[in-house]
């Protein structure tokens, strides 16, 4: 199956161009609402598509809500603009570097538009606690962005811009986990400066370069 138009990528775990169709029509009934509210008939109709189709493709509600539950995840993880990253790469001091890190998890808790993005995972993330092969295929997916981070940070390594010992992966898992985590308090911490004035040292902090005595020799 090819991409769709406006570089769209296909959907790497839907195999037919009608269980595609039922997943689309599925998706943009929903908008952000939770996939419980999900209705069957209409998505049918949306789709131009049969009862039968949605048994042969997904053997039930529960396996159609699960295919939407994934491919909604996936589509929250294109999201995020891996061009973001590039003055990661572009960074040629340990401040230019840190100033980036501290960059993108600003944006992450404080761009309104992202908080939507983040929302969304949560519930994701929330819906796979009961569902094991959600879990498995947001494992994935969750994989490929610890991955993309990971390698920026194995970069800066490389070029002795920050603390040579850091395990990229760890580091990788804690920042989406401090952006994560974020979505789960912020009702009842409201104040993000606050969050952020402890947050961000305690991202930074495993980064840094160990002063000069410190230092192989």
């Amino acid at each position: 199956m090819s991409a769709k138009a406006g570089g769209e990528q296909p959907h790497p775990f839907l195999r037919s161009v009608s269980a595609v169709a039922i997943v689309d029509a599925a998706l943009r009934l929903l908008g952000d609402r939770p996939v419980s509210e999900l209705k069957v008939e209409e998505v049918l109709f949306a789709a131009h598509t049969s009862t039968s189709s949605l048994y042969h493709h997904f053997g039930n509600r529960q396996g159609l809500c699960t295919a939407v539950e994934k491919e909604r995840f996936r589509r929250l993880a294109l999201a995020e603009d891996r061009a973001r990253l590039a003055d990661g790469y572009e960074a040629s001091t340990e401040a230019e570097f840190l100033a980036f890190v501290e960059a993108n998890l600003r944006r992450a808790v404080t761009d309104p538009a992202n908080a939507e993005v983040r929302q969304q995972r949560f519930r994701v993330l929330a819906a796979a606690l009961d569902d094991s092969d959600l879990t498995e295929r947001v494992r994935i997916i969750q994989g490929t962005m610890y991955h993309v981070i990971a390698e920026v940070i194995e970069d800066a390594k490389r070029r002795g811009l920050i603390n040579p010992d850091v395990d990229a992966a760890a580091f990788a898992a804690m920042m989406h986990g401090l952006a994560m985590g974020r979505t789960g308090t912020e009702a009842i911490f409201p104040d993000v400066d606050r969050w952020l004035s402890v947050a961000v040292p305690a991202l930074l902090a495993p980064l840094r370069l160990p002063p000069a005595s410190d230092a192989p020799a």
